[in-house]
């Protein structure tokens, strides 16, 4: 989300730019240390609609404010928004595979793995891009959807038995750029498709942002979480979870790891990313004491050299 933050206000109006950074600097004066696109996000996600954003806070909504808050939706706010999405949208949808292929293949490379592939056995991610699935593409892998005939590719939400199979798996926990709502199913287009394709209403995009708690309960999003849960329960995982860019700010995933950590005490979270050390502060046990740091940026060859220390770190704590 860090390449997001500083891109896409580039391609903003002056104005809106400027309330961009308004709301990172308020993030800031707050105590959100490091506030990035998702921040800014949450942030419009409540002026567009703030009866909804009050009914998300609950009644701890009293400790932060003296009176009731009665000022309206803001209209702007909601446009923004969407400009936003618009631009993550855009930016997902033209990624350079190349670069990203080029990138995987020496990861792949160079962090040790259980499995005789070279890769991870379960691959989960928040990303939209298609950069994993375009690295995978010649190899076989389950993604939770399946060709239906007359229909394409559709999402089932059926994955291998987490731990019992070889077969390489990728969850995208918070949808895709190429998953699209037609009707009453989930399908993977390379393109958007129009109704004229389809015959079906078509809804929009399957991608969450920002992430909510309610999120968990919704389809595919709530089959995603629950083949997480399950791979992170079987005894049969590597003792350790390479977490790459996560901000821990998601709570169902959260959840699935302290439920997962309650179950296999040995299981350590690598977290990857810029001032992951820092960052490990702001955690409330369980999670922090079994959060391994790695202060490295995935996307640079320095990150694998820290990402094996990290694991010998793991494997020893």
């Amino acid at each position: 989300m860090s390449e997001f933050t500083q891109e896409i206000p580039k391609a903003l109006q002056d104005d809106e730019a400027k309330e961009f950074k308004r709301i990172l600097d308020r993030l800031g004066e707050f105590g959100f240390p490091n506030p990035d696109i998702e921040s800014v996000m949450d942030v419009l996600t409540a002026r567009a609609d703030l009866k909804r954003a009050k009914k998300s806070i609950g009644p701890r909504l009293i400790e932060f404010v003296e009176k009731e808050l009665n000022k309206p939706s803001d209209f702007k706010a909601g446009i923004l928004l969407d400009k936003v999405k618009e631009q993550i949208e855009a930016r997902c949808s033209k990624a350079s595979f190349s670069q990203s292929n080029a990138y995987y293949k020496k990861f792949f490379q160079s962090v040790p793995t259980s499995i005789p592939s070279g890769l991870f056995r379960q691959i989960f991610t928040t990303n939209y891009d298609r950069c994993l699935e375009e690295f995978l593409e010649n190899r076989q892998y389950e993604d939770g959807f399946e060709q239906v005939k007359g229909f394409g590719r559709v999402f089932t939400g059926n994955w291998p038995e987490a731990g019992r199979s070889y077969a390489e798996t990728l969850c995208k926990l918070h949808g895709s750029v190429d998953w699209f709502q037609v009707g009453d199913r989930v399908y993977q287009f390379p393109f958007v498709p129009g109704q004229n394709l389809t015959n079906k209403q078509m809804a929009g995009r399957m991608m969450i942002y920002p992430a909510s708690e309610k999120y968990a309960m919704i389809s595919p999003y709530a089959e995603c979480l629950f083949y997480l849960r399950r791979s992170l329960m079987t005894d049969e995982i590597d003792p350790y979870v390479i977490a790459v860019g996560y901000s821990f700010r998601d709570d169902p995933i959260n959840n699935a790891f302290i439920d997962a950590i309650k179950v296999n005490p040995r299981l350590r979270i690598l977290s990857v990313r810029p001032l992951a050390t820092a960052n490990q502060y702001e955690l409330e046990d369980p999670l922090r004491s079994k959060v391994v740091p790695v202060d490295a940026e995935f996307g640079k060859d320095t990150a694998f050299e820290a990402i094996r220390a990290g694991m010998q770190k793991a494997l020893q704590s």
